[in-house]
């Protein structure tokens, strides 16, 4: 792999994980040292990563780390509900037997993470979302909404959501998850798509709950 393409892929994993906060100065020569390579990837990787809006332009040769409000929370989430939404419903018309069982198992050690609590249970828990949510899109059979989708997902608000949960929050998300993959199971395209945005627009009210209380 190309350097460029390592410091892209490292300063995004970083970004995309809550590495750095929100309104941090990244500056190239401090990134080129930490990454030890020169100015020149990093300057590449810092404009690719402002044309996806994970960064803001800085001043002198550097970004800023994208601040995140209720308000691209509430964008980032509807537009979940329409692209997840459409691919829940064309997994119910096309997903593998093979891929509705890895979503089911999914759900499984989920309620088994969330019943035994051990150690790193909530990481393991935002793991197992992602699969179930990256799966409506692997199993939609469509790689342009798969391929605008999983950007999506790595939206710094939308992972860690387990982090915020009550235990009653992750009940009923894990409730949805089921009734989701039921749908699916089921074959019935138009349930599977309601579950979805109804599973989403709780977690959106969430997030709006603790962004009220902090």
């Amino acid at each position: 792999m190309k350097v460029s393409e390592v410091v892209y892929s490292k300063l995004r994993r970083r970004l995309v994980s809550g590495y750095y906060l929100p309104g941090s100065q990244l500056k190239e020569e401090a990134l080129a040292q930490d990454f030890d390579v020169s100015r020149t990837p990093v300057r590449n990787a810092i404009a690719r990563l402002t044309s996806e809006g994970l960064l803001m332009p800085g001043e002198k040769r550097g970004a800023l780390v994208t601040p995140w409000g209720m308000e691209n929370t509430a964008d980032v989430f509807a537009l979940r509900v329409l692209l997840e939404g459409h691919g829940a419903y064309l997994c119910a018309k096309k997903a593998s037997d093979e891929q509705i069982a890895v979503m089911e198992q999914t759900c499984e050690e989920m309620e088994r993470q969330f019943s035994v609590k051990g150690a790193d249970w909530i990481k393991k828990m935002d793991q197992g979302n992602r699969v179930i949510h990256e799966m409506l899109y692997e199993a939609s059979g469509s790689p342009y909404l798969r391929l605008s989708g999983k950007h999506l997902l790595e939206v710094p608000q939308v992972i860690g959501g387990f982090f915020i949960y009550e235990d009653a929050d992750v009940e009923e998300s894990l409730r949805q998850h089921r009734e989701i993959v039921k749908a699916i199971k089921l074959h019935n395209g138009d349930w599977a798509r309601s579950a979805v945005a109804c599973h989403l627009n709780a977690a959106l009210e969430r997030f709006r709950r603790r962004s009220s209380e902090e």
